[in-house]
């Protein structure tokens, strides 16, 4: 069984999508079998590894909309040894109009377990999955919740972000007691790191009150990161040496011995 991995929270802007891509391809680099799953319509992760979502024949839009096609279809083998990517389209923001519709339907199955299916017949395939979800406390996200194990939330040591890792927290709480209670306790990252006044004052007020939940290693702004992003690769296999890039690897080890 595929350890699920859901990176989310409700903003932007806090390395969610870089978050979620380098820690799938440094857990495929320790030889960990991970799939990358982008729930963003903006596709980013998807197009971060290189792939352009308008030549895709099959997208996890498709999977969502005819729930009948093999889900294999639409696994792309990345220029990561062991990193596969269910690819994102910007079509899934009718799907996510087309489940809110369904949600109000009585009479229609609840479309916030459709992910959780779609990857069932691939949980054998992989050692872990790791989703990227949109800005957002969308359906998209939500379908994340209810099918990962777990939750990390990527705090970036900027304005407002405690305002977002709170949303989040809540509804993380809301799926735990509602529609996935195996799901664990969320684990917050401190992304996106300066050496700032500033930054020191974000990242004490969100280690004040989720002190136990944050985990003991910080992701350092670099200009790596942006580099690995022109050329559509991982930081952690662009510049691995770079501090973001030791950042990200050391999030795979801890996760991967837990």
């Amino acid at each position: 069984m595929a350890k699920k991995i859901a990176v989310a929270i409700h903003k932007g802007g806090v390395g969610k999508t870089t978050t979620a891509k380098n820690l799938a391809a440094a857990l495929a680099l320790k030889g960990k079998r991970t799939l990358l799953v982008d729930l963003d319509e903006q596709a980013n992760a998807t197009k971060g590894l290189g792939v352009n979502p308008s030549t895709l024949e099959v997208s996890l839009n498709h999977l969502f909309s005819n729930p009948a096609l093999d889900p294999k279809t639409a696994l792309i083998v990345t220029s990561v040894n062991e990193l596969h990517l269910m690819p994102a389209h910007p079509d899934l923001a009718k799907t996510e109009t087309g489940m809110a519709i369904q949600r109000a339907d009585p009479n229609a199955p609840d479309p916030i377990t459709a992910l959780k299916q779609i990857l069932e017949p691939l949980e054998s395939l992989y050692d872990y999955m790791v989703f990227d979800t949109p800005p957002s406390l969308n359906y998209m996200t939500i379908n994340a919740l209810a099918a990962a194990d777990e939750v990390l939330i990527p705090a970036a040591a900027s304005a407002y972000t405690e305002d977002g890792v709170a949303r989040t927290w809540e509804a993380i709480k809301r799926a735990r007691d509602t529609y996935n209670p195996q799901l664990k306790q969320p684990r917050i990252l401190i992304t996106r790191v300066k050496h700032t006044n500033a930054s020191g004052v974000v990242l004490d007020g969100i280690e004040g009150v989720y002190r136990e939940r944050v985990i003991p290693l910080l992701i350092v702004e670099s200009t790596a990161v942006d580099e690995a992003e022109q050329l559509k690769q991982p930081v952690v296999v662009y510049d691995p040496s770079s501090p973001a890039a030791q950042g990200y690897i050391k999030l795979a080890e801890i996760l991967s011995h837990e």
